[in-house]
């Protein structure tokens, strides 16, 4: 068995939620930018509540849906002692966040509707949410 210095690990630990935190902030400065974009093209589209409604509940799920593949993935990660299905596990629930976002300004160009911000709050807050913990990391990490 092949034992490794302390410092050694978390050297490692910190360099692996560096990767996430990179990968965190780049999911969220996209938000603030597709909001920026929502702004800068403005109000184009014809009102239609049934859409708006529709990409409201799709976004307000799919950041649900992260939370649960999340906490699902990241148990199968720690399980298996592996780092990469973990970080798979984060930017998968990063993304699914981050549509709704994508939902809004669907919703910002096709229908002009005011919903469409509450979709790229609903999506920021999903990634806020979703900051890379590092006792996941350090989990698998002194697991292996």
């Amino acid at each position: 068995m092949d034992f490794q210095n302390p410092q050694e690990i978390e050297a490692k630990v910190e360099a692996r939620h560096r990767v996430f935190l990179i990968l965190w902030a780049a999911i969220f400065v996209s938000v603030g930018l597709l909001s920026t974009l929502a702004v800068v093209i403005g109000n184009k589209g014809t009102p239609n509540p049934a859409l708006s409604y529709a990409l409201l509940g799709i976004g307000a799920m799919m950041v649900a849906l992260s939370f649960l593949l999340r906490q699902k993935l990241s148990q199968q990660a720690l399980d298996k002692n592996d780092i990469a299905a973990l970080q798979t596990a984060h930017i998968l629930s990063l993304a699914l966040s981050e549509s709704a976002a994508l939902f809004g300004l669907v919703d910002r160009l096709s229908t002009s509707s005011s919903t469409s911000w509450f979709l790229f709050a609903l999506s920021a807050f999903g990634i806020l949410l979703s900051f890379p913990s590092k006792d996941w990391i350090r989990q698998v990490t002194y697991k292996q």
